[in-house]
């Protein structure tokens, strides 16, 4: 695979364009542009441009509404989002300050998401909230590609959870961001059309039988990250991003890679959390020690590890890319 070497800016920029060109609102493209990027320069590749010709077209056929100005209300501890078809980026974006604000004022507050769409890395939506000194927990579903033990057919989404502890140096000390089932399918498809075999455990076929092909695994359907422990966390994730903040279960949600049906109307749930109300002043210092703690054992805690200044994109893909970006009266 031959690579061109870019910077995290650049990418971001070519993303801006393209999001523009195919109708969504600078406001709402500039968020999606910037979590791409970012994902990119992690090297989480799943979350990155992979998905931005996908978020052309979607524009381009109305799957997801590019001028969307999400609706904020806020009553007692809680924050509502209605995404009105739109990209969720802006629509977490718009309500995360109020979220601070009331997780300050209150020691926690919670912000449901609804009408959304495909909400990429997670650990992009819960960093603002390490940063502002809180914990931050968020969780989304997604259309049903995973079953759970003993079932035949896909009953939810990889369904992410993602959550951010703050340091006193004001960045994350720790930030997790994984989907609960055994792989994305988006890595499902890479693997597909690189002809390469998956792991056993990853995916079944549509008869429930286990598979190490992952065309016949899209066929069928993901399995959960730790079996029915797994299964059952994902469970939690649907009521709390689904049911709780009145978007469409997993199961009647269109899905994020293909033209078919409309937008697909997810939701995700946010809660940020003051650690100065609870912990009686010791909670930096735990967070520091249980960091050590971790050191000592030999294993880093997954947090903030900074952004690299070059990031290696598929040359392809980036051609791709900057043609989305021109105007279509000089492609």
């Amino acid at each position: 695979m031959t690579t061109v070497e870019l910077s995290r800016e650049e990418i971001e920029a070519v993303c801006l364009a393209a999001l523009t060109v195919h109708g969504a609102a600078a406001g709402n493209a500039r968020p999606v542009a910037r979590a791409i990027a970012m994902a990119e320069a992690a090297g989480n590749r799943v979350c990155g441009l992979y998905y931005l010709p996908i978020f052309c077209r979607h524009l381009a056929i109305g799957k997801v509404d590019g001028g969307a100005i999400p609706e904020v209300s806020a009553r007692g501890v809680t924050v509502t989002v209605d995404a009105r078809s739109g990209f969720a980026h802006p629509a977490i974006a718009a309500g995360t300050p109020a979220l601070i604000d009331l997780a300050r004022s209150n020691g926690l507050g919670a912000m449901a998401v609804r009408n959304s769409y495909n909400c990429l890395a997670l650990g992009h939506h819960v960093h603002p909230l390490a940063d502002a000194g809180l914990i931050g927990i968020c969780v989304s579903n997604a259309p049903a590609a995973v079953a759970p033990p003993g079932a035949a057919a896909a009953l939810f989404g990889t369904n992410p959870l993602a959550f951010a502890v703050p340091s006193k140096e004001g960045t994350p000390a720790i930030l997790v961001d994984q989907s609960l089932s055994a792989v994305t399918k988006t890595e499902m498809i890479l693997r597909r059309d690189r002809g390469e075999a998956i792991p056993a455990g990853w995916a079944q076929d549509r008869n429930g039988q286990p598979t190490t092909d992952a065309a016949i695994g899209l066929k069928g359907s993901l399995l959960p990250a730790g079996g029915r422990k797994g299964a059952n966390v994902a469970l939690l994730v649907e009521v709390l991003a689904a049911a709780l903040t009145g978007s469409v279960l997993s199961t009647e949600a269109s899905a994020f890679g293909n033209d078919e049906g409309g937008p697909p109307h997810v939701g995700q749930f946010l809660i940020a959390i003051d650690p100065g109300h609870f912990s009686a002043g010791r909670f930096s210092e735990a967070i520091d020690n249980l960091v050590a703690s971790h050191e000592a054992a030999g294993v880093r805690l997954p947090g903030h590890s900074g952004r690299k200044q070059a990031v290696f994109v598929d040359a392809d893909l980036w051609k791709k890319v900057r043609l989305l970006s021109e105007p279509e009266d000089t492609r």
